[in-house]
């Protein structure tokens, strides 16, 4: 009797383990960030409509990138098997010249994408300008905060906060912007909905190629 008790909880274990498999294969095989060129998204809040699309590739630092226009806006994004990362770059004005103190990839999004996982990334550099040391710092803080299957989409859709911190300091001022946005990601069409300072954006139409 004990004996098909184990055989029972051995298979019950077995099929607990082969459906988390399956899931998470299933994951990795769609791509829920697809960056193409001609892709484009358009999202609707309240009184805004917004446009994202891709264009063609482009090469930063070494760094094979696609440009994303968000509204005009442009966003150089990277993906690979582990991540995917922005460019960033931090402009320091002195009697009207610029200085870059960072210039860089940031890790903005880990994947593939795990409920409950934490990350974070950071970008830290100075520069001397005429005699003054000018230091920057440039955080990321994501996490995923839960996933939920969605009819429309064909599997699951996954929720991530993100926190962004740019410091900029000099001698005598320190200039700090800080940004939070929830993002939803489905597969196979990428970003379905995100909620930022501007309000509640939502998904109504996508081209993918």
């Amino acid at each position: 009797m004990r004996f098909k008790k184990a055989k029972l909880l051995g298979f019950v274990i077995f099929l607990f383990f082969l459906a988390c498999e399956n899931h998470i294969i299933e994951r990795c095989a769609s791509d829920y960030f697809p960056l193409a060129q001609g892709n484009w998204w358009r999202y609707v809040s309240n009184d805004d409509t917004l446009m994202v699309e891709v264009e063609p590739r482009d090469t930063i630092l070494h760094v094979e990138c696609f440009p994303v226009s968000f509204g005009g806006n442009i966003e150089y994004l990277a993906k690979s098997s582990e991540s995917i990362v922005e460019y960033v770059k931090i402009v320091y004005n002195f009697s009207g010249q610029d200085y870059t103190i960072i210039e860089d990839f940031i890790m903005r999004i880990e994947t593939p994408l795990v409920d409950g996982n934490t990350w974070e990334d950071s970008l830290i550099d100075s520069l001397n300008v005429s005699g003054a040391w000018i230091k920057a710092k440039y955080y990321v803080n994501g996490r995923i905060t839960g996933f939920a299957y969605a009819d429309d989409y064909e599997g699951d859709v996954y929720t991530i906060e993100l926190e962004t911190i740019e410091t900029l300091m000099s001698p005598d001022t320190m200039i700090i912007d800080t940004s939070h946005v929830t993002e939803d990601y489905a597969p196979n069409t990428g970003l379905v909905r995100f909620h930022n300072e501007a309000g509640e954006y939502n998904l109504i139409e996508y081209d993918i190629q």
